[in-house]
């Protein structure tokens, strides 16, 4: 019986072996040069988020609405540096608006534009302090 359960043994003791964890692993759903090229987009989207966000409050209407109200525009410019993710996006998609209705030149979506733009200096401001 004994040399039973050792021939039984040698037999099962290669499968073991054989099956080692890196034979069981997943291949992967995404390669590492896909990973790389999706995180450098996102980084690219997010940059020329702000860059638009920062061209809008470089404005010289907006400039002039800031010193109305008492707000620092280079400290919003500087915060949008920390901004990632849906608030950075809200934010653009206002700067993209009021940036639109400037080169369209309509009277009325300007003024709703210079709001919008308070708005985004308000937003800044506070989400930095």
């Amino acid at each position: 019986m004994r040399t039973m359960n050792k021939a039984v043994a040698l037999l099962l003791l290669p499968m073991f072996l054989v099956s080692s964890p890196a034979f069981a692993q997943q291949a992967r759903v995404v390669d590492a040069s896909a990973m790389d090229q999706a995180l450098a987009a996102k980084a690219e989207s997010e940059s020329a988020q702000r860059e638009l966000v920062r061209r809008v409050l470089d404005r010289a209407d907006v400039r002039a609405m800031a010193a109305r109200m008492g707000l620092s525009v280079e400290q919003a410019t500087s915060a949008v540096a920390t901004l990632s993710g849906p608030e950075l996006g809200t934010l653009a998609e206002h700067a993209q608006a009021a940036e639109a209705a400037t080169l369209a030149g309509e009277a009325n979506v300007v003024v709703i534009s210079l709001t919008t733009l308070l708005l985004i200096l308000i937003i800044v401001i506070l989400l930095v302090q």
